[in-house]
């Protein structure tokens, strides 16, 4: 049911219904940059809200980033679950989807000013990272007719996706640290980049001992030993992006992700053009810091 909801939904808004109208029991709502799909009028209370929190989170990412949508973001807003969560993609198209539901802080903590205006600032940053595109990748966009979507029947497929949305394969701690150092900011301060959960794992790593993984290590193990199966890409990617931020400072930080016409497409040479330094090298600085940093701390203690 899920999947067919979700498939609905493209295909309404692919062959186009009117704003704000009902058919196939799903409605919609055309804002200046998204088409929002819902399936529920009990769902109707919060779609002005979501709407303004889409709208400011997207302006502010387009000012910041220098950032020209190459198209509509759909969003599809469901309650098919019992906590709730957000994902968000930007190819073949810029789609993002939310649930509903209240979140679930058993294992984890979330910090937010309003859930909505954290959410939509969170995932809009990971559709901003994959969507900016410079000449080249506008280039391959025209001659494949849009970002190509990889398939595993046809391992190419990845090639030619790499060449209309490069930055998409990057690592996920990449895209999960700006995601998450974003949505801090736009929350004044309150967000998971200034979060009491992440400075307790830290603090408890360096009072264990416990082993740091380089940013290979984390792609090819760190994820899968964590029994929330991801949880150390944000947990990583937070720490080393606030890190960044604290030494080199934010604009640095923007000037990294961003895609513009003179970036380079792979993200670690981007990072040494932006820097002026190897990547490893700098996460290998950042967990020096973070020790002598948290060292000083349990001291203090």
């Amino acid at each position: 049911g899920y999947r067919y909801a979700l498939l609905a939904a493209v295909c309404l808004t692919t062959f186009g219904v009117p704003p704000e109208t009902r058919g196939a029991d799903f409605f919609t709502l055309q804002t200046r940059s998204m088409r929002l799909v819902y399936y529920a009028p009990q769902h109707a209370y919060i779609v002005p809200h979501l709407a303004r929190s889409f709208e400011n989170a997207l302006t502010f990412h387009k000012r910041l980033f220098d950032y020209t949508p190459s198209e509509d973001v759909l969003v599809f807003l469901q309650d098919y679950d019992d906590y709730g969560y957000a994902g968000a993609t930007g190819i073949p198209r810029n789609y993002m989807i939310l649930g509903i539901e209240p979140y679930e802080y058993t294992y984890e903590t979330s910090p937010t000013n309003e859930r909505f205006n954290w959410v939509t600032t969170h995932e809009l940053t990971h559709i901003v990272a994959t969507d900016m595109a410079a000449p080249t990748d506008r280039v391959f966009r025209s001659l494949f007719q849009g970002k190509v979507l990889p398939v595993s029947e046809d391992p190419l497929s990845m090639f030619y996706s790499y060449l209309t949305t490069p930055r998409k394969y990057s690592p996920r701690w990449y895209h999960e640290g700006i995601a998450v150092f974003m949505e801090t900011w736009m929350s004044g301060g309150i967000g998971r980049a200034i979060n009491g959960f992440d400075e307790m794992t830290f603090r408890t790593m360096v009072r264990d001992s416990n082993f740091f993984y380089d940013f290979v290590g984390l792609e090819s193990e760190g994820t899968t030993i964590d029994f929330q199966i991801g949880a150390n890409s944000y947990l990583y990617g937070t720490r080393f992006v606030s890190y960044l931020g604290k030494e080199y400072g934010p604009g640095k930080v923007i000037e990294w992700f961003a895609r513009s016409d003179t970036s380079d497409a792979y993200f670690a040479s981007h990072f040494e053009r932006v820097f002026g330094r190897d990547l490893d090298d700098e996460w290998s600085r950042w967990i020096r810091f973070e020790r002598e940093w948290q060292r000083a701390n349990l001291d203090s203690l």
